[in-house]
């Protein structure tokens, strides 16, 4: 069987090419296809319609998209984290990967593969069992694992990636929600009927029937032609995006909440924002068998030089070729162009630190992109990625470099990665102004861990941070700062927002949250 699959891979690759500077249009294992171009068919699946193939990928002005971040979540403290996953689309399902990364240095901490019906919305809370971090869901959606299985292990975190297996590093984070495929009705031989899979993940009185046999050939990848795994044999097609999530953390002993929308970027045909497009099938099985091409599916430096190993589970990653060619390089230019998209030259927001009513203020930093430039090898506490001695992947990273002169560097204790922030001015609410400060504990600002946490003036941690944050003394009680975030002279990568909570006179919280202002 292996080795039909591998003519059959083979096959569809040769067959394939899209003609348009060599670029091939499918990337195989020995299984199957783990991307699959929009400039051609594939199989028995047609190319998208003309003028639809996405090329690029864009920000949103309606928080709907292709791929989704959610900045920060935690578990530390009494917080928990709410996640609710809404398919706009009507009409197609949708094939979702999801996945929580660390806040340390972005190592992969839970995944699931999510199998949206139409208009369909999937709820998770993430809250501490113990130590760790894990996931529960009550939600009838189809996904893989299943929820079944998902409680067996109790949503557990798991710590095999993280530095020391510590517990610890599950408990903050963030996370990215990237739509892999369609899952469209009517497809199926002259009549059009329904695949098996919108079947099974098509809610019938309000359950997805999820039928076992159905699920489980979702372990296998797509082969172009073949009679069960070609993609519209299974189900699938080009995914048009219509997603969007909305999180919230919550503080049940303390009866406080904070809330918001993902991140959300569309791929689209043209630099125009929210144009509808459809990107390169990415579908990969939510198992974990080993990968051996992965450095053709991402630029993560870790899982390309082997130090740590891939599985069908780690893709896709935001890497993995979603709207650029198939050619070589071809997921440093995806990472490259998803952190063009979201890279600003300078970040401002508010603070508030009123000690009348008790003001506290963090803002959050999250930097998606920056595990496909730099990594750390945890054997030998050293960076592994672009600026290197060594290191080879090209086309270079446009934000983060760990060469002498770069951005990147270790932290005191070689356990997370830094990157450079620029100039910093603070403002009063009367025009005073400084530019010098004292920031616990580095001496300038740096943003250490993929997701870092700043908080005001000696206050306690609103979000109760742990494992990546510094505090700032700006002298001024409220006001706003400005933090500058040039990087290499492109901008850096960041999303994220500010936090702030007060206590009210009869004990009560209150509190918002100010999504970042940004500077392209």
């Amino acid at each position: 069987m292996k080795k039909n699959l591998l003519a059959l891979s083979i096959a569809a690759m040769v067959g394939g090419l899209s003609g348009v500077a060599n670029a091939q249009a499918v990337i195989s294992d020995t299984l199957g296809a783990r991307v699959v171009s929009n400039t051609a068919a594939f199989g028995n699946l047609a190319a998208p319609a003309a003028g639809t193939a996405a090329t690029v990928l864009t920000p949103t002005s309606t928080g709907v998209g292709h791929i989704l971040f959610v900045p920060y979540f935690t578990t530390q403290g009494n917080n928990m984290t709410l996640l609710n996953l809404v398919n706009t689309d009507t009409i197609n399902g949708k094939a979702v990967k999801l996945r929580f990364r660390g806040a340390s240095n972005s190592d992969d901490l839970f995944d699931i593969s999510i199998f949206l019906s139409p208009g369909d919305v999937w709820t998770a809370n993430v809250s501490a069992n113990g130590e760790l971090s894990a996931l529960s869901t009550s939600d009838t959606t189809c996904t893989l694992p299943s929820i079944e299985q998902i409680k067996e292990t109790a949503g557990k975190f798991s710590t095999n990636r993280v530095l020391n297996n510590a517990a610890a590093e599950t408990r903050e984070g963030y996370v990215e929600i990237l739509n892999m495929a369609d899952i469209p009705p009517n497809t199926i031989g002259a009549g059009r009927t329904n695949s098996a899979l919108y079947t099974a993940v098509k809610h019938v009185n309000s359950k997805a029937p999820c039928t076992q046999a159905v699920m489980d050939l979702q372990a296998n990848p797509l082969v172009a032609g073949d009679v069960v795994n070609d993609p519209v044999a299974r189900g699938y097609s080009w995914p048009t995006g219509g997603l969007t999530a909305n999180w919230t953390i919550v503080n049940v002993a303390s009866k406080a909440s904070f809330s918001g929308e993902a991140v959300a970027l569309r791929a689209t045909p043209t630099n125009t924002i929210d144009v509808p497009g459809a990107a390169n099938l990415v579908f990969s099985p939510q198992t974990g068998n080993t990968v051996a091409n992965a450095a053709a599916l991402t630029a993560d430096p870790l899982l390309k030089t082997g130090l740590v190993r891939a599985a069908s589970y780690d893709f896709p990653d935001l890497s993995t070729p979603y709207t650029t060619p198939l050619v070589a390089g071809a997921p440093e230019a995806q990472a490259n162009q998803l952190a063009g998209v979201l890279a600003t030259r300078s970040i401002s927001n508010e603070y508030v630190t009123d000690p009348a009513v008790s003001f506290a203020t963090d803002w959050v930093f999250s930097m998606p992109t920056r595990r496909y430039a730099v990594a750390l090898n945890y054997e030998t506490k050293t960076i592994v990625g672009h600026g290197v001695a060594g290191y080879t992947a090209a086309p270079a990273s446009n934000f983060f470099s760990a060469a002498v002169g770069g951005n990147a560097s270790l932290n005191r204790d070689k356990t997370r990665i830094c990157v450079d922030a620029g100039p910093l001015t603070a403002f009063d609410r009367e025009e005073n102004s400084r530019t010098s400060f004292v920031i616990s504990p580095d001496e300038i600002l740096k943003f250490c861990g993929e997701t870092s946490v700043l908080a005001f003036n000696g206050k306690a941690s609103v979000l109760s941070a742990k494992l990546a944050v510094n505090d700032i003394a700006t002298r001024f009680t409220d006001g706003w700062l400005r933090i500058g975030t040039n990087g290499l002279g492109n901008g850096l990568p960041v999303v994220g927002y500010a936090v702030g909570k007060a206590i009210g006179p009869d004990g009560g919280n209150f509190g918002g949250t100010w999504t970042h202002r940004t500077q392209p």
